[in-house]
């Protein structure tokens, strides 16, 4: 029933609110809220909140019901951004747009001098050499992610030159082309991969764009992602 109740609501801005209904698609959700107003769930896996809210009533209501000790939250809204920041001590916050691939078939591969081959544990620590915010993961994300079989590379001459994985609650990301590899389509192949994979496995194919990722939005528009009109705020300590 309450996963009636979210569906409905959160399909209002689906490009708004894809993250929340793939934790309620995949079966993650723990759905702690549900009404025509407001959406409050964790995704267990991953242990992040997400809120989406229609106006600050509703808000105040159900930041009363999160834990002292919050340590993640996404936000879907600037009000309840505002009132989450009122109330918890968070160190760090990042401002995004959803972003998703809404057609049904499989990007064409643009590029057949690039291979794409699943990451195992035996990369990983080219990946933590290499991925430029390594320091927002715990040490163990990556190998966890690799276990997953979530990890994609890209090789040229059997030379690994980037990479890309879904994260734990479900977004892609972790898009890196090590720096002698740009400029070669490496990162359209590697989103492509992902996007494909998440076709096939019926899940939906989104990620999360920080808004000043000129080069993110740029590569996300080339290849028909939709991006929400509205962010989203995630809050961490």
């Amino acid at each position: 029933m309450l996963n009636n109740i979210a569906n409905k609501m959160l399909f209002t801005d689906f490009l708004l609110n894809v993250d929340m209904l793939e934790c309620i698609r995949r079966g993650s959700a723990e759905i702690l809220w549900a009404s025509d107003e407001a959406v409050l769930l964790i995704d267990v896996p991953s242990q992040i909140y997400m809120l989406s809210a229609n106006n600050t009533e509703i808000t105040k209501i159900l930041i009363n019901k999160l834990p002292n000790n919050l340590s993640l939250i996404v936000a879907h809204d600037k009000f309840s951004f505002d009132l989450l920041r009122e109330k918890f001590n968070f160190n760090e916050t990042m401002i995004c747009y959803n972003t998703v691939y809404i057609k049904k078939t499989p990007i064409n591969i643009m590029n057949s001098m690039i291979q794409i081959k699943r990451l195992t544990l035996e990369h990983k620590s080219i990946i933590t050499k290499n991925y430029s915010k390594i320091d927002m993961l715990d040490t163990n994300y990556i190998e966890n992610r690799l276990k997953a079989n979530v990890m994609f590379g890209a090789f040229i001459d059997n030379n690994l030159c980037g990479f890309i994985g879904n994260h734990e609650e479900g977004s892609i990301g972790m898009l890196e082309v090590f720096p002698d590899y740009m400029g070669k389509g490496i990162g359209s192949a590697l989103q492509i991969a992902a996007t494909n994979d998440a076709l096939v496995n019926k899940r939906y194919p989104y990620g999360q764009v920080v808004e000043t990722n000129q080069a993110s939005i740029a590569l996300q528009k080339k290849l028909d992602f939709k991006f929400s009109k509205n962010k989203v705020y995630w809050l961490i300590k």
